[in-house]
């Protein structure tokens, strides 16, 4: 029944847009082209829906209306993006931006939504090393840039939209390896994300996570020290000697999982600082992650100070995030782990 109703009015625009044209109602023939498109849209048929909104962008400029022939232009676009036709896409909404800037309005709410959709259509895989990478990620950056600025001037810079920007902003850095920048990025959205409406616990951690990333990246040499708290209160330095690397689990040899997995645990060390028990706290998204944690961390040495013995550091909490890097070339691109500081 419903596939009757969409064929029904699929046919009625049809009839109302080949109408309006042949009694030159330019107007007409836009809101046909518009109504069809959408009908195609629900369908699936996104090919033949960018082709209908391109009639009614076509309809709208005969007529100088400017408003309604980039809305036309920008739902080509996406329609051609969701056809499999990125390219063509990315193209039309390239000539959009322009049109906005050319008519003064770049700054508006329409071209939020035509600066954010290009800075997602331009932001190339994580691993993408080919020549022409850093210029996308770039773009990228300039894109979520100008989604910002229009946001601000329309009194917007508090919302769920400025948050987007920011997190896309920050993944482009990261990728570019520019870790102070993308810091920075994260920081920001971590500080405006809790105050929105529709804030997603999952978001905010996985946002978090990327900002100890790459506050990490940020000194190259791993942190070998950290500060617990001793039985009577003392602080207690322990000096890491890692002698076996944690690397995340696969699923299989082309398998890899996704950044921000984490384990935390409590560790009980030797009287010479070597480890004598793991207790996993959490293994976050699965328990695999916990067991790669143990196998790599039952190896090390924790050693505490001259004249304490490993028997006298109580029991702790470390944690570690797992996540992508590129330390090695981009034909290993290995999973490895970074460490968070332990929890006191």
């Amino acid at each position: 029944m419903k596939k009757t109703l969409m064929a029904a009015a699929l046919d009625l625009a049809d009839h109302l847009y080949n109408t309006a044209r042949a009694e030159n109602d330019a107007a007409g023939a836009g809101a046909a082209a518009y109504s069809r498109a959408e009908i195609l849209t629900a369908q699936n048929a996104h090919e033949d829906a960018a082709r209908a909104y391109e009639q009614c962008e076509d309809q709208y400029r005969a007529i100088s209306a400017a408003a309604q022939s980039l809305q036309c232009a920008l739902r080509a676009a996406t329609s051609l993006q969701s056809a499999g036709k990125p390219g063509n896409g990315l193209d039309k909404l390239q000539d959009v931006a322009r049109e906005l800037e050319d008519i003064g309005q770049d700054q508006s709410g329409f071209a939020v939504g035509v600066y954010m959709a290009l800075a997602q259509a331009t932001l190339p895989p994580k691993f993408h090393r080919l020549e022409g990478a850093r210029s996308k990620r770039e773009k990228t950056i300039a894109y979520t840039n100008k989604t910002m600025r229009a946001l601000e001037a329309i009194g917007q810079a508090t919302s769920e939209h400025y948050a987007s920007a920011l997190m896309l902003r920050g993944e482009a850095q990261e990728d570019m390896q520019d870790y102070e920048a993308a810091a920075a990025s994260y920081k920001a959205f971590l500080e405006l994300y809790p105050n929105l409406p529709n804030a997603s616990e999952g978001v905010y951690e996985n946002a978090r996570n990327r900002y100890q990333i790459t506050q990490s990246e940020m000194d190259d040499s791993e942190d070998d020290t950290f500060t617990v708290t001793g039985k009577d209160g003392e602080e207690i330095v322990l000096t890491i000697e890692r002698k076996r690397e944690v690397r995340s689990p696969r699923a299989g040899k082309e398998t890899r999982l996704a950044d921000g997995a984490s384990v935390r645990a409590k560790i009980t060390l030797k009287a010479d600082g070597r480890v004598e028990d793991i207790e996993i706290l959490s293994s976050k998204p699965n328990e695999k992650y916990g067991e790669s944690f143990e196998n790599g961390v039952k190896h090390w040495r924790f050693i505490p100070p001259k004249g304490v013995s490993g028997t006298d550091v109580p029991p702790f909490e470390y944690g570690m995030i797992f996540y992508v890097t590129r330390r090695n070339s981009a034909e290993r691109r290995e999973m490895l782990a970074r460490e968070t500081r332990p929890v006191r």
